[in-house]
């Protein structure tokens, strides 16, 4: 039996599917707007500081329905708050709230660099559907640098007034992860599924990518022919000549 060999991650982290995290209940109002009361949590990491690869992209498109009550469809406007909950390594984060007019049009600006180091999320477009039924939201990103580790984002609306169908044309650059914390058994499974099998310490990329997929960021999908593995190949091992 031969030593395990390094997975080759630039083609790994290119095959990591998109996970998305369902609308969470704002119970603790964390945007401090009672206005809202639920959120959607998004995340994208770059082990190699490249992400995004540009200093302007469109990070996803949210698709609300529109609640019809007896009363008709809402009036009136409604917030779209914009919170972080991580940022890249030296930056500071610039959330451009939006707000939603049921009665008109939805206006947005294109947000100026105030400073250096900074991470700008914040809505590019905002249409209402001619049925009036829907309001398409497009989240976008704006920073004076084009390479970072990465972003989290906790964007915030009310849900009594928009329900949340669809999260469209998500940027897959790095890792597009789910920022929810999962009991720890599953990565202690993992370790006790890996005893026996490490034949080298880990590295600090596969570290990062075992946590990943331990807790349910990303999925692990070997490859059968070469035992490859996301978590790396100290889990399986490689047998040869």
């Amino acid at each position: 039996m031969t030593s395990p060999q390094n997975p080759d991650w630039a083609t790994i982290l290119a095959q990591i599917p998109v996970a998305t995290s369902p609308p969470n209940s704002d119970t603790e109002d964390l945007d401090t707007d009672t206005n809202t009361d639920s959120f959607l949590l998004a995340a994208w990491v770059d082990i190699f500081g490249e992400w995004p690869g540009s200093t302007t992209t469109d990070l996803m498109t949210l698709t609300f329905n529109a609640i019809q009550t007896e009363n008709g469809f809402p009036s009136g406007t409604t917030p779209i708050n914009i919170m972080s909950t991580s940022v890249a390594a030296g930056f500071t984060f610039d959330g451009q709230n939006h707000t939603i007019n049921f009665d008109g049009v939805s206006g947005v600006t294109t947000p100026a660099l105030s400073a250096s180091n900074i991470q700008i999320v914040y809505a590019s477009s905002s249409t209402r559907s001619q049925d009036l039924t829907q309001q398409t939201v497009v989240i976008s990103y704006k920073s004076d640098a084009d390479e970072v580790t990465g972003l989290g984002l906790r964007i915030h609306y009310d849900g009594t007034k928009l329900e949340l169908v669809n999260v469209s044309n998500v940027l897959e650059t790095g890792l597009f992860i789910r920022p929810e914390h999962e009991p720890d058994a599953a990565r202690d499974a993992l370790f006790t599924q890996a005893s026996g099998r490490v034949f080298r310490k880990m590295t600090i990329t596969e570290q990062t990518l075992f946590d990943y997929v331990s807790i349910g960021y990303i999925e692990d999908n070997p490859n059968e022919a070469t035992r490859d593995s996301y978590v790396g190949n100290y889990q399986f091992g490689i047998t040869g000549p």
